[in-house]
C-alpha cells in the first residue's frame, strides 16, 4: 500500500509545474465482472454486475501525454453455474489504475497501464428454494490484486464517458493447497465529470 501511495505522490509532484493544468473528477458505472477459474477443480462461470465508483486525476507531462491516476471502489466476481442453484462469487476492490492517456482525437482519448487492488470484502451469496445464504469468504481470496487496464474514452465539455477492460494477472485464489487459479475479468463502462 505504501507503494501505490509513493507512486500517486510521485506523479502528482512530478507535474507541480503543470499544477493549473490537472483536471480532477468523479465517476460512476458498472462492470461486467467475471472470473476465470483455471485447474483440476475448472468451475463454470457467467457474468454479473458490480458498480464501481470513484475519482481520478488528469496531469499532463509532456506533449499530448498525459497520466491519470485514479481511486476507485469497485465490485468485481462472478455468477457460478451450479446445479440448481443460483450462486454469486461477490469481491468488493480499492482499486488504484495508473494510466498513461493519449488522445487520438479532438475528444477521444485511449488509455493504458497497471492496475493495484486491495481487497475491502469477500463473499459467496446463494439462492436456493426462497432462501439466500451469504458466506463470509475473507480467508479465501487474496488480499492483492494486480491487473492491466486498456480504456478508451469520449469528452463532451466537462463530461466523460469511459468504456475499459480490466484483465486481471493475479491468482487471487488463497487456497495453495490445489492447482485452482482464480483471476479477474471485468468490463466497465462509466460516466464521470471533471471539476
Amino acid at each position: 500500500m505504501k507503494f501505490l501511495v509513493a507512486v500517486l505522490v510521485l506523479t502528482l509532484g512530478c507535474a507541480s509545474t503543470a499544477a493549473a493544468q490537472i483536471a480532477y473528477g468523479a465517476r460512476a458505472g458498472v462492470n461486467f465482472a467475471n472470473v476465470s477459474f483455471d485447474g483440476e477443480e475448472d468451475t463454470p462461470s457467467s457474468g454479473r454486475l458490480g458498480a464501481l465508483v470513484g475519482v481520478f486525476a488528469t496531469v499532463p507531462l509532456w506533449g499530448r501525454l498525459a497520466v491519470q491516476p485514479e481511486a476507485i471502489y469497485t465490485v468485481k466476481g462472478a455468477s457460478l453455474d451450479l446445479a440448481d442453484l443460483d450462486s454469486s462469487y461477490i469481491v468488493d476492490y480499492f482499486e488504484v489504475p495508473l494510466l498513461a492517456r493519449f488522445p487520438v482525437r479532438r475528444n477521444v482519448y485511449v488509455a493504458a497501464g497497471p492496475s493495484f487492488a486491495v481487497r475491502i470484502r469477500a463473499r459467496s451469496r446463494t439462492s436456493f428454494a426462497g432462501s439466500t445464504q451469504e458466506v463470509d469468504l475473507k480467508d479465501d481470496v487474496e488480499p492483492f490484486d494486480v491487473g492491466v487496464v486498456g480504456a478508451v474514452g469520449v469528452e463532451f465539455g466537462r463530461w466523460v464517458l469511459d468504456g475499459r477492460y480490466t484483465h486481471g494477472l493475479s491468482d487471487t485464489d488463497a487456497d495453495t493447497s490445489d492447482d485452482v487459479e482464480i483471476r479477474n475479468r471485468v468490463f466497465s463502462v462509466s460516466a464521470g465529470i471533471r471539476f
